[in-house]
C-alpha cells in the first residue's frame, strides 16, 4: 500500500483459483490493507481486476459484491493470458480515498 496524501494505492492480491473461496481471498487480503489505515470498502473509488477467466469471475461475482455491499467503485475487468506469478488467475489492486 502506498498512501500520498489522502489517497491509497494499494498493489494486487492474487488468488491461485477464480473460485468463491480465491475471490474471498483476495478481498479479505484488501480489507486487511484498508484497514491498516481505517479505510473501508466504501472508501474504494477504482478497482482494476486482472484474471485469467472472465467467464469464472462474472459467474462468482457475488462473492465480490459482497464487499462492497451495493456502492461499488468504478471498475475495470480485464482478461490476460497470465500475471506475473504464474499460478495467479486473479489479481485485483484499488485506490481509495481515505475520509
Amino acid at each position: 500500500v502506498l498512501k500520498v496524501g489522502n489517497v491509497l494505492y494499494i498493489s494486487g492480491a492474487v488468488a491461485t483459483e477464480v473460485s468463491p473461496e480465491g475471490i474471498r481471498s483476495v478481498y479479505e487480503a484488501l480489507a486487511r490493507s484498508l484497514k491498516s489505515f481505517g479505510a473501508t470498502f466504501q472508501n474504494v473509488v477504482k478497482e482494476n481486476l486482472y484474471t485469467t477467466d472472465i467467464e469464472a469471475m462474472k459467474l462468482y461475482n457475488d462473492t465480490r459484491k459482497a464487499y462492497y455491499q451495493s456502492d461499488f467503485p468504478a471498475a475495470t475487468w480485464v482478461q490476460v493470458s497470465r500475471l506475473y506469478m504464474p499460478e495467479a488467475k486473479l489479481e485485483v489492486e484499488l485506490i481509495a480515498h481515505l475520509p
